[in-house]
């Protein structure tokens, strides 16, 4: 079962049919994968609805997941945060753990969402989630998900390569430090 939390702004809520093609049209937007390399930069249908699928699959088998973010004055979906075991093919010890992720609307960056939806789910994982540590990868040049990662406590640990490209991954210490107030957003 999929929590619901609350924020100021956002509903972090399970994952509905009726989201996918607001998560489709998300992923397909070239501003959603701007940084990501070039054969990687269409989601197409296909694949939008098997990570849309996976997303929803993870709270029935690990206990953990993302969460479908809706925002409260609109009842629109804008994107998604939580935690996933993806499998990645990628050279990491902590590969296992939970990889934490999160994704806006590109019509809505830059408003502080991203970071009130990150802080809901770190603290709904600090208080649930059994693992030690989690983690997330992050491309090089995307520095507004770097700032992200760093203000809840996540610390670049190693860098690495994921199908060919190098990316850098940041490591969280379950109930880490954070740089920022619980009511300020950034």
């Amino acid at each position: 079962m999929t929590p619901v939390l609350e924020t100021d702004r956002l509903i972090l809520r399970e994952y509905r049919l009726e989201d996918f093609s607001s998560h489709a049209a998300i992923w397909a937007d070239p501003r959603t994968t701007r940084y990501f390399r070039d054969d990687f930069k269409h989601f197409d249908e296909e694949l939008c609805w098997l990570r849309f699928l996976r997303s929803y699959g993870q709270w029935r088998l690990f206990g953990y997941g993302s969460w479908g973010l809706e925002e409260k004055v609109s009842g629109r979906y804008i994107g998604s945060v939580g935690f996933a075991h993806a499998k990645r093919a990628i050279d990491i010890p902590y590969r296992a753990a939970p990889e934490a992720g999160w994704v806006i609307a590109p019509d809505l960056h830059g408003n502080g969402l991203a970071t009130e939806a990150v802080r809901a789910a770190i603290a709904w994982a600090d208080a649930n989630i059994v693992a030690s540590e989690t983690w997330c990868m992050i491309e090089p040049r995307h520095v507004a998900s770097q700032k992200i990662a760093e203000r809840f406590g996540y610390r670049r640990a190693t860098d690495a390569h994921y199908k060919g490209d190098q990316v850098l991954t940041y490591l969280r210490q379950r109930g880490g430090p954070t740089r920022i107030a619980a009511g300020n957003v950034a």
